[in-house]
């Protein structure tokens, strides 16, 4: 495939998001977000078992809230920056470093080197944006909840119990995820590293093309 078909062959953020995967979302991060995910259960199970009565329905509905809280303020803050440092590096580097980079291959990703750099600010950016959809999402719909639930109780006897394990699902839901973006932001910290050096080697590597064309070129006149 023609390196400038490669380079524009995505046409949607789901197809992005698919392919980048590979290279920013890493097993440690997902095992730490399982890790999470798995913590709250026991604490779940422990508190059903032992009838302690802590995580009833008021309150997984303000750590729902105070989760929704916590995601809307770091997803608005980290997206501004990320975007603003995503525009400040796309526009300070070299078209031509940026071509050759589109050229060579990224290990065995099946991605280009320009891919790979591109899609770590992508992937971040998609989590961030959807995280920060379900934050709004749940900051509008949770004030209707009790309304809902007592509605609905008046002709399901089990209202109450499905909305609880509803809402101890959505908790470990968002501590899963919240916990992979934490982590997923530190591996962007160490690609962003690593995207500067590859962006330094093939810039320096270009040069080095180019003196020899030079060189080349006075030598046959």
């Amino acid at each position: 495939m023609d390196w400038q078909d490669r380079a524009t062959k995505e046409k949607s953020l789901g197809e992005v998001y698919w392919k980048a995967r590979k290279v920013g979302s890493t097993r440690r991060n997902f095992g730490m977000a399982v890790l999470a995910t798995v913590c709250f259960c026991l604490l779940t199970a422990i508190d059903r078992c032992l009838e302690l009565g802590v995580l009833n329905l008021s309150t997984l509905k303000v750590l729902v809230g105070q989760i929704a809280d916590i995601g809307f303020a770091l997803t608005t803050a980290i997206l501004g920056f990320l975007i603003a440092g995503f525009s400040i590096f796309a526009s300070i580097t070299r078209p031509e470093i940026f071509a050759g980079l589109a050229k060579l291959d990224h290990k065995d990703t099946g991605l280009s080197r320009l891919q790979f750099i591109f899609f770590n600010f992508l992937l971040v950016f998609i989590h961030y944006l959807a995280f920060l959809a379900m934050s709004v999402a749940l900051k509008l719909g949770l004030p209707l909840a009790p309304s809902l639930i007592e509605a609905l109780s008046q002709y399901f006897a089990t209202t109450e119990i499905i909305a609880w394990w509803f809402g101890v699902g959505l908790v470990a839901l968002l501590v899963g995820w919240l916990t992979f973006l934490i982590m997923l932001l530190k591996s962007f910290i160490w690609n962003i590293y690593q995207a500067v050096l590859v962006v330094i080697v093939t810039g320096d590597a270009i040069l080095e093309l180019e003196k020899k064309a030079s060189n080349a070129a006075e030598a046959d006149e």
